[in-house]
């Protein structure tokens, strides 16, 4: 810890307005995240646009492209784009539509579940890493704020496409 961002102990935190310590703590996290995110790829840990890609496509068993752009709120050529190196290794397959010609069914494939799990699995343990002296209760709390915050942000982002 950088020793200036030591000195806002919980007295500090106190006198700050939350919504300013707030913003200051998302920016440290911004920034450590992308740094993990870093060693990650060191690791030969899939991306976050893959590692969602793959996910979605496991828990749904099969989505077009126009599918996966409108769950991810992005344009049909972004998720072209993702796609496209998942399909070269392997982990993607496309397939077409026996009703619709001009749409193609995208499926995870073995390779691709066992690129999922094994990033997973490595996220898991940095987790338990990071987190695993918090009592069930912290970790729990945490995860229904930040699942609250992740909705929010979901909210929001649909609220201006429309």
């Amino acid at each position: 810890m950088h020793p200036k961002e030591a000195d806002m102990d919980q007295a500090s935190m106190d006198s700050f307005d939350s919504f300013e310590a707030l913003e200051r703590e998302m920016a440290i996290f911004a920034r450590r995240l992308e740094g993990a995110r870093q060693s990650w790829r060191k690791h030969r840990e899939i991306d976050r646009s893959a590692y969602l890609i793959l996910l979605a496509l496991r828990e749904e068993g099969e989505l077009t492209a126009g599918q996966l752009a409108a769950r991810f709120l992005l344009d049909i050529s972004t998720i072209s784009r993702q796609i496209t190196p998942l399909v070269a290794a392997g982990w993607i397959a496309k397939e077409r539509d026996e009703e619709d010609k001009r749409q193609l069914r995208l499926t995870i494939t073995e390779a691709g579940v066992e690129a999922l799990e094994a990033t997973r699995a490595s996220r898991i343990e940095l987790y338990r890493e990071l987190v695993g002296d918090w009592t069930e209760e912290e970790r729990r709390t945490f995860l229904s704020l930040l699942r609250r915050l992740n909705e929010r942000i979901w909210a929001r982002q649909q609220a201006e496409r429309t």
